[in-house]
């Protein structure tokens, strides 16, 4: 016997495992969801904030075998959701996990996002039919401890409130569709999330925005800018080197995580001079409801 139902906190686990078992495939690969079970699992507590896993998650079940999952991570106040999946076994439960999840979106919902590698082609196809339109190509590089170069020290420090309205301002000017504005930006400040600027004269010329997740061995680069004026300068540089600086400095932190537009070939040329290497080729994909 099948059933999909809304997913529950004793899903958990086995979602967690079905994930990252597709999301290692780089056919079935999507681009938000993570690829190992504790981080997968830990994303669910403590990231899907906004409209509760278990309001959000849909599961299908063949007896007590979970054969697919799919849900989303809304973000109330911007009015759009990532979705996660659909992630199945078998492609013909792809229809069926989707119409029941959509019955959760809540109706301030106006976008759907999807992420997904350009290999997938099941997803590609099935996104497609339903109405999702290809936004931009974005390119995932990497760095590990071992394969970092060998960096001279830089320096960055890490930003305090009286460069937060200009934070703010450049960020949005910069990324102004993403998933953090300038404000949550600042909010999100923590001792493992860190703005780190550059400055001359005390005059800001860019920032980047990190994330260390020690107990999973990962890190990322969330953002980077420098002011228009101030471009090819090397602050860029300074920037990336810094940041790399201080996530490593985290013993647990094997590598670190950027996701850059793949037009961007001057950004990527400079990560991968400081030893960053090509990890995935993705799709970003964007639906009006």
């Amino acid at each position: 016997m099948s059933s999909i139902r809304t997913m529950t906190r004793s899903d958990i686990h086995k979602v967690s495992m079905l994930i990252a078992e597709l999301n290692n495939k780089e056919d079935s690969y999507i681009g938000y969801c993570g690829t190992e079970v504790e981080e997968i699992a830990n994303s669910f507590v403590e990231d899907i904030t906004d409209v509760h896993y278990t309001k959000s998650f849909v599961v299908a079940y063949e007896k007590d075998e979970l054969i697919g999952v799919l849900g989303f991570d809304a973000s109330l106040e911007s009015q759009y959701a990532e979705i996660w999946g659909p992630f199945a076994k078998e492609p013909g439960w792809t229809n069926q996990l989707w119409t029941e999840m959509e019955k959760l979106l809540p109706p301030n919902i106006h976008q759907l996002h999807m992420f997904t590698s350009n290999h997938n082609r099941n997803l590609l196809s099935f996104a497609k039919e339903l109405g999702f339109v290809k936004q931009s190509e974005q390119t995932i590089l990497t760095v590990s401890r071992e394969d970092r170069q060998q960096i001279k020290d830089e320096p960055i420090v890490e930003l305090t409130e009286e460069y937060f309205s200009e934070i703010i301002q450049l960020h949005n000017e910069a990324f102004p569709e993403t998933y953090y504005n300038g404000q949550q930006l600042i909010e999100r400040l923590s001792p493992n999330r860190k703005v780190f600027i550059v400055k001359k004269s005390n005059q800001l010329k860019g920032y980047i925005y990190v994330e260390a997740e020690p107990a999973f061995g990962e890190a990322s680069i969330e953002y980077m800018a420098v002011k228009d004026l101030e471009r090819g300068k090397g602050f860029g540089k300074q920037l990336i080197n810094g940041a790399i600086q201080w996530l490593f400095s985290y013993e647990n932190i094997a590598s670190i995580t950027i996701c850059v537009n793949a037009a961007n070939e001057t950004a990527i040329k400079l990560y991968k001079k400081v030893g960053f290497e090509h990890e995935h080729d993705l799709v970003f994909l964007q639906k009006n409801r």
